[in-house]
């Protein structure tokens, strides 16, 4: 049963881009950036209960520490009806340098979750290295054609082995050229499990070359 004393609330999908000049701060850091930002554009922002209230805001997937991102996804509860148009047009000039608004749409409040949803990741890589293109693409071929490919992490400060092949669903090299190579990637990301494209370089025989990373997609259940 609805409450009557507590104001109705709405639901909105704020789509962004991180980019280069805040690639190095934390996802912490970013969370605090658009709580300010919301705040100073006015947006009746719902909060929690208890003795620590904190705005009902919720992203898709944080980005690990110097990655860029063209198609992040934050979710935000308000109290009041708000277009997504007059969000858009108040939030947008509010935001710092280094965050850039792409759109905002109304979902429904009660719908799922964007990590109970989210399934994959796609990320563009540029890796220097001195490899010909014909001996990166002999490398990403016997990659994909490995049934399994099992490697090592550490996570909570224990070993954990993880099977990387299952988690990787696509790869291919899009171009070589001055010293630089472009990957594409498909790997899995949510609940279900995490593969950071610095795994699939390390698999690469790339882990220590320079790497400059940019996630282009999130991609949710009813998108496979």
């Amino acid at each position: 049963m609805t409450d009557p004393n507590q104001p109705e609330k709405y639901r909105l999908r704020l789509v962004f881009a991180k980019k280069k000049e805040i690639k190095y701060i934390s996802h912490l850091d970013l969370a605090l950036a658009w709580e300010r930002a919301l705040r100073r554009a006015q947006i009746p922002l719902a909060y929690s209960q208890g003795f620590n209230p904190r705005p009902k805001m919720q992203f898709a997937s944080g980005l690990p520490l110097g990655s860029t991102g063209r198609a992040e996804i934050l979710d935000i509860v308000i109290t009041e009806a708000l277009s997504p148009d007059e969000a858009q047009q108040r939030i947008a000039p509010k935001l710092p340098t280094g965050i850039g608004l792409q759109m905002v749409t109304e979902v429904p409040l009660k719908a799922p979750t964007l990590q109970h949803l989210l399934r994959q990741a796609e990320y563009r890589v540029t890796v220097e290295t001195d490899l010909p293109e014909g001996e990166l693409a002999a490398r990403i071929d016997s990659l994909l054609a490995a049934d399994s490919l099992l490697q090592t992490r550490r996570r909570k400060k224990q070993a954990e082995e993880f099977d990387l092949r299952t988690w990787l669903h696509g790869l291919r090299l899009e171009s070589v050229a001055d010293g630089d190579a472009v990957l594409w990637l498909r790997v899995t990301a949510g609940q279900y499990g995490n593969l950071r494209p610095e795994e699939v370089l390390k698999a690469l025989g790339l882990a220590d070359c320079w790497a400059e990373i940019e996630r282009i997609r999130l991609i949710f259940e009813d998108e496979l």
